[in-house]
């Protein structure tokens, strides 16, 4: 077995696997696997091993998964590493939606059987909320923009020190596999992507901005402070990662030019691991809306204040459909991050957008 080909699973599969496994301890402490609880009712002993079957469930279902592919990767060439990889990802991603909705329809069914503490329903919400910064600016993509058009006028420059056909895909031992006659478009594709890449995340830098401002039942000041300390984060994290992608497929058509897979494969790998890794630091500094993951307080002193409860508006408990809300975006119920309402036309759209990129990325690798 290839060291490249143990890697990418390794290092992206191995802490992602982590990241869904404890994915229920960073969500609020009013949602429970998509189902709205109060923060009482979160820290019951029941609910807590409901959490740590989860975990345990998930670690050792998806620890699994990467082990039996490593097995089988350990005997496959180029052509069958890329299929089995492909389908151990579809496999990873369908074990975490399987176990999440089993463990939703569980929560659904033991919410019914929790204590409730019968008082007036209320919200409280600050109304200076949108008056202050909550995300670093758009402007900052004009440093990424900046660089993509460096590299476009140096690749229109050299463009007839390139070779007649440009390669475009390597094997494990660095042998080209997939190739194109040089062309302006073949050769200037990457600039087209990286632009798409880079109008998504200002999409989802504004996303984070503009997604509907949370309700709480107490203490809305310190609610909203919380909340904005944790937009901004991700909003630079956004912003951060954009700029590491740009890089990355810098890097990728100055390859052109100056061929070096294994520094080209390493800089891949460095990239994809250190964003994955940065989701992990950033999640562990705070749960989904800014709160505190470790709660030290007594169990007399946490709310039995039911929060508002819009579970009908939750298909499975993390697809968000609401006709009724004119927001585009909302957070999510599962980890940590943002969702659409896909009742929204404009999410579908979106949809579409993010498809037809990974389309073109692959077409473009052909």
């Amino acid at each position: 077995m290839q060291l490249f080909s143990i890697l990418p699973i390794i290092l992206i599969f191995a802490p992602l696997a982590l990241l869904l496994s404890f994915a229920p301890y960073v969500t609020r402490e009013t949602i429970s696997f998509g189902v709205t609880v109060s923060q009482y009712n979160y820290y019951t002993p029941v609910l807590r091993k409901l959490r740590r079957t989860f975990a345990t469930v998930s670690l050792i279902g998806n620890g699994l998964i990467i082990l039996t592919c490593l097995y089988i990767l350990r005997s496959a060439n180029e052509e069958s590493t890329t299929m089995i990889t492909g389908v151990c990802t579809m496999i990873f991603i369908v074990y975490w939606a399987a176990l999440h909705i089993l463990f939703h329809f569980k929560m659904k069914k033991i919410k019914e059987t929790l204590t409730t503490v019968e008082v007036p329903q209320r919200v409280k919400i600050d109304t200076t909320f949108r008056q202050n910064k909550l995300t670093y600016s758009n402007y900052w993509f004009l440093v990424h923009i900046a660089i993509i058009v460096a590299i476009a006028i140096i690749t229109i420059l050299n463009y007839n020190a390139l070779p007649n056909v440009i390669p475009m895909k390597y094997d494990l031992q660095g042998n080209v596999t997939s190739s194109v006659p040089k062309t302006y478009l073949s050769v200037l594709a990457i600039n087209l992507v990286q632009l798409g890449i880079i109008a998504l995340m200002m999409l989802v830098n504004w996303s984070i901005k503009s997604s509907k401002q949370q309700l709480t039942p107490s203490n809305p000041a310190q609610f909203a402070a919380d909340h904005i300390r944790f937009r901004r984060k991700w909003s630079l994290f956004t912003i951060i990662t954009g700029l590491l992608l740009t890089i990355l497929f810098a890097f990728i058509q100055i390859n052109m030019f100056v061929p070096n897979q294994v520094l080209l494969t390493a800089i891949s790998l460095i990239t994809s691991v250190a964003i994955l890794l940065g989701a992990i630091l950033l999640s562990l500094t705070g749960r989904q809306g800014g709160g505190k993951i470790r709660n030290h307080q007594e169990d007399h002193e946490r709310s039995k204040e039911q929060p508002v409860n819009d579970d009908d508006y939750w298909k499975l408990g993390f697809i968000y459909f609401n006709p009724k809300d004119p927001s585009f975006t909302v957070e999510k119920r599962y980890g940590i991050g943002w969702t659409i309402n896909f009742a929204r036309p404009l999410s579908w759209v979106l949809v579409l957008f993010i498809i037809a990129i990974v389309v073109l990325s692959r077409v473009l690798s052909q």
